[in-house]
């Protein structure tokens, strides 16, 4: 089934749903041993967070990646809204259809989600307000599960190997 189909039904009751490019993209919050994220890490710390016992989306634009496998962590998703389709309509649309808005949190920074999801009486965090949320929440977490797993991002494409050497200035042929 895929993610779009998955979560067009009636939502649970307790329901926290992630703009995962607001978050991802907000600078000067999160510690250096947690900035950088992707949503697959971004999924981890919410499940590691006051979060984890809430059923969450972080809500990804476009198309799962083909390489990427469907990812959980817990009540943790990461979801895609579909071709064509933007994280922001996706999010709108989940709230809307949902029998239980106002038991549903929606984290965006975008005044027109967030102008949607108040209409239906859902409750809105700002994407900074959150991330100071997971990095207290990780920071008071035991010792062992403060950092995230760095997956290995595999080897460079042609594209990154010839940006690199012109960022330092390597002629390749000498």
């Amino acid at each position: 089934m895929s993610d779009k189909g998955r979560f067009s039904r009636a939502l649970p009751r307790a329901m926290l749903i992630v703009d995962a490019y607001n978050v991802l993209h907000v600078t000067g919050v999160l510690p250096p041993e947690l900035s950088g994220l992707e949503a697959p890490d971004l999924a981890d710390l919410i499940a590691a967070s006051r979060w984890a016992r809430h059923q969450a989306i972080v809500m990804c634009d476009g198309t799962r990646p083909k390489e990427m496998r469907a990812m959980e962590r817990g009540t943790v998703r990461v979801a895609y809204a579909g071709g064509g389709v933007s994280a922001d309509a996706a999010i709108e649309r989940l709230v809307n259809e949902s029998s239980h808005p106002r038991h549903i949190t929606v984290v965006s920074n975008d005044r027109a989600v967030q102008r949607s999801a108040r209409r239906r009486s859902a409750r809105v965090l700002g994407a900074d307000e959150f991330l100071r949320q997971l990095a207290t929440d990780a920071a008071r977490a035991p010792r062992s599960k403060r950092s995230l797993p760095r997956r290995d991002p595999g080897p460079l494409t042609p594209q990154q190997v010839e940006a690199w050497l012109k960022y330092f200035g390597i002629d390749p042929t000498e």
